[in-house]
């Protein structure tokens, strides 16, 4: 009877006067019918626990939640940012000039753009049973490539209006991981490559499938073999041995990784339209004469294997992922070749001379391979890493004969244009109250290097044919509130070529300048 009844206070003081939540009491549960199953208490005491569980749980915070019963964790998170941000960039001194008037540009002009703003994010993350999980997050702002919402920026319905304060889906998925040492993913997911914003921008969240496998490694390399003793005398002239400690063995851990993904860059809609198919006769960028708008869906084919190598008595480590990404199918947004701009037109007026007006998202001839790679290790306490990326496009030169082809005399065939690399130096980590971290780094990427419409818009403004500078700094004021600056500064690499991309803050094309500042105040939940 005793033990019954410290099983029951046990159970009590476990699960019940402790912070209280669905899951520990579907533990207490699977406990309660284990000591029935073991006769330590009987069927009548159970229900009369669980009657208890039931009560304490309803009674707190945790237990106003209703989870069904498929899911065995749940995890509430997301973030608050506000920033500053300053967007400045300058023309060349001689590309033509259209009419001066407000709006066109003129030689050595800069635009300047100062901003306040914020970001929220917010995501429910879980695991199911039999092993299934799921992911949704909701965000700020309708851009692929920002999260942030200008205060101020929409005044159409007074001041403080709401009309840009919407909500998004951010990302929508769910996977399996039933198969050992491998996950499956589908949907708008987080991006599961290994990757720099020299590629991709981290704000996007790519869609379509994934398939991800990870195994480890550990080796040991001498140590545990048998050791010379020595002789040594006590007070009392005894004698003795001294049996050294056996030395440790060398150890190394070795993380492989496959990453492989198939992503729906741009969706045909429809594939089979009524009557004749569309042709490119309006828009900008067309090589020849009328062609056939594509009807096929786009997709974005990623590749990547990789390693990470681990030394933990150096604490130093080493990580390389090469990729190869490629594109079959041409949608019907990005189907057009691309251009890039040319300094050989004007920044405005009339649409036909306009520099900006050329097509600066065109996928063709887009073949990319990618290495990202990362060296880390620590002195004393601090954490240092080297990083980098290097990236060529293996149909650079087609590409640059395709936009050469679409206006001749205007954009030159400039062969060679298709290398992109970055490589810094961090020191610190942003992890705990009192941390701080600063980044610096050095990018290089050329005209028809990389894919204009996924690389980090907060470098140069999302632009090709820049290289530059690029700075970062944060200092974690507690354990979920991180301040962070960054500062990059870029000019052209090729001054016959335009700087090509989409303008996401500058309309500048070819933007021989720029400049770029955030001040960030961010708390994580």
């Amino acid at each position: 009877m005793l033990t019954k009844k410290f099983a029951l206070i046990a159970i009590i003081i476990s699960f019940v006067l402790t912070p209280m939540s669905k899951l520990r009491a579907q533990d207490a549960g699977a406990l309660l019918d284990l000591l029935v199953k073991k006769k330590l208490i009987t069927d009548q005491e159970a229900e009369e626990v669980r009657a208890e569980l039931t009560k304490q749980i309803s009674e707190t915070s945790a237990g106003k939640w209703k989870l069904s019963t498929p899911i065995t964790e749940i995890e509430l998170y997301g973030d608050i940012r506000l920033r500053y941000q300053y967007n400045g960039g300058q023309t060349d001194d001689n590309s033509p000039l259209g009419p001066h008037v407000n709006g066109n540009a003129g030689h050595d002009d800069w635009q300047e753009r100062e901003r306040e703003r914020y970001r929220l994010r917010i995501g429910l993350r879980g695991t199911l049973a039999d092993d299934w999980f799921f992911g949704v997050r909701l965000e700020t702002n309708t851009n692929n490539r920002s999260t942030n919402v200008t205060f101020g920026g929409d005044s159409n319905n007074g001041p403080f209006s709401k009309n840009d304060d919407t909500i998004q889906v951010g990302q929508a998925y769910l996977g399996y991981k039933g198969f050992h040492d491998v996950t499956l993913t589908g949907g708008k997911m987080p991006n599961p490559l290994v990757t720099t914003p020299m590629v991709w921008d981290p704000d996007i969240n790519p869609e379509g499938l994934a398939e991800q496998w990870k195994h480890t490694y550990n080796f040991e390399f001498g140590g545990g073999g048998p050791v010379a003793t020595a002789e040594s005398y006590g007070k009392e002239g005894g004698k003795g041995a001294i049996v050294p400690p056996a030395p440790e063995p060398f150890k190394l851990k070795l993380d492989l990784f496959v990453n492989f993904a198939q992503f729906i860059y741009d969706d045909a809609n429809p594939e089979n339209p009524l009557g004749p198919r569309a042709t490119t006769t309006g828009q900008v960028g067309r090589v020849h004469g009328n062609q056939l708008i594509p009807n096929t869906d786009a997709f974005l084919l990623a590749w990547q294997t990789g390693a990470r190598l681990t030394l933990p008595k150096y604490n130093l480590f080493f990580q390389i992922a090469p990729t190869i990404y490629n594109y079959t199918g041409n949608g019907d947004t990005f189907n057009i070749h691309y251009q890039g701009g040319s300094p050989f037109l004007t920044n405005g007026a009339p649409p036909a001379l306009n520099s900006l007006a050329l097509n600066q998202t065109g996928l063709n001839s887009l073949l990319i391979f990618d290495m990202p790679w990362e060296i880390g290790w620590k002195i004393g306490e601090l954490p240092v890493h080297i990083f980098g990326d290097f990236g060529v496009n293996l149909e650079g030169d087609e590409r640059a004969d395709a936009a050469a082809a679409t206006i001749p005399h205007v954009i030159p065939s400039a062969h060679g244009e298709n290398i992109a690399y970055q490589v810094g130096l961090g020191v610190g980590q942003l992890k705990q109250k009192h941390d701080w971290q600063i980044d610096v780094a050095y990018q290089h990427s050329e005209q028809y290097a990389l894919d204009p419409n996924l690389v980090d818009d907060d470098i140069f403004d999302g632009r090709q044919n820049m290289e530059g500078v690029i700075v970062r700094a944060g200092y974690a004021l507690s354990d979920a509130m991180i301040f962070s600056v960054t500062y990059n500064y870029g000019w052209r690499i090729n001054d016959n070529l335009g700087t090509g991309g989409t303008p996401i803050a500058i309309g500048i094309n070819p933007l021989d300048q720029y400049q770029f500042f955030v001040a960030d105040l961010n708390i994580k939940f």
